[in-house]
């Protein structure tokens, strides 16, 4: 079905995953928490209102990716449609370490949340640190294996020479933000994961719409087609600087309160014995 058949393929695989879960919850409701029984829905307690603002940053991600992706291409179709193919595989490839730094961050949001609540921040802060690392151990390596092997990779998905030629090139310029990346959903993470909502937010939109597309705009300007796909790690850059200056008060404030708790645990076990 070539084009369509694509398009077929993606619908299946998600209807497929969506009946497997649905399966999955019914098949353990018994022991499951969740449930589909329209009784335990509430309205109340502002729960709904806090699933959406909490959801918020990952949908605004998604429509600003969107967003992002409508206006490159629409700079790139001035040029050629060897350069609109180029990037579009480029930021297909891409997706590799953004998907394992997103997976790695998302991951850890409930054990983040879960200790932040008990007031259990030591291994709160031990979980960031290992997340962090992790993060950005697999998203170097990423990197590095998406600069080195660039014509390879993007001529696997196309056997075009002007293509691939444009696509090797884009690719060697947006895979630099994996690291970035990793930080920078990390920091999106843990700000989820403490109830914060407007931090994410702004992150998120920093990241896609926010700064890129001005981005792409001005280096289109500046040093042409090339200059396009800079944009994508200028933002990021951007988006994970800003994310650090957010989350280090953030971290110093934690381990006061960190401090101040083990302190009064000191004061209390003295006067036991």
């Amino acid at each position: 079905m070539e084009i369509e058949g694509a398009a077929v393929a993606t619908m299946l695989s998600n209807l497929i995953a969506m009946l497997y879960f649905i399966a999955l919850i019914l098949k353990k409701r018994k022991t499951l928490h969740i449930t589909f029984d329209p009784h335990c829905y509430t309205l109340g307690s502002h729960i709904p209102a806090e699933v959406l603002l909490v959801g918020l940053p990952s949908c605004a991600m998604n429509l600003m990716g969107v967003f992002s992706n409508i206006m490159m291409n629409r700079l790139m179709v001035s040029y050629c449609n060897e350069a609109v193919a180029g990037i579009g595989i480029a930021k297909k490839i891409d997706m590799l370490a953004f998907a394992l730094a997103n997976g790695l961050s998302q991951g850890v949001l409930p054990l983040i949340g879960y200790n932040y609540s008990a007031k259990n921040f030591k291994r709160m802060r031990s979980a960031i640190k290992v997340t962090l690392v992790l993060c950005l151990s697999v998203t170097l390596l990423a990197t590095m294996l998406l600069f080195t092997c660039a014509s390879p990779i993007v001529k696997a998905f196309i056997d075009d020479a002007e293509t691939v030629r444009y696509g090797s090139v884009f690719q060697r310029i947006i895979c630099i933000t994996g690291p970035f990346t990793a930080i920078t959903m990390v920091i999106i993470t843990i700000f989820q994961s403490v109830g914060q909502k407007l931090k994410p937010l702004l992150l998120s939109m920093l990241r896609k719409g926010g700064l890129d597309v001005p981005f792409m705009f001005l280096m289109n300007a500046l040093a042409g087609v090339n200059g396009i796909a800079w944009a994508t790690p200028m933002a990021d850059c951007c988006a994970m600087l800003t994310g650090i200056i957010l989350f280090v008060p953030f971290w110093k404030k934690l381990r006061l309160v960190e401090n101040e708790l083990s302190s009064e645990n000191k004061l209390q076990t003295e006067e036991i014995f």
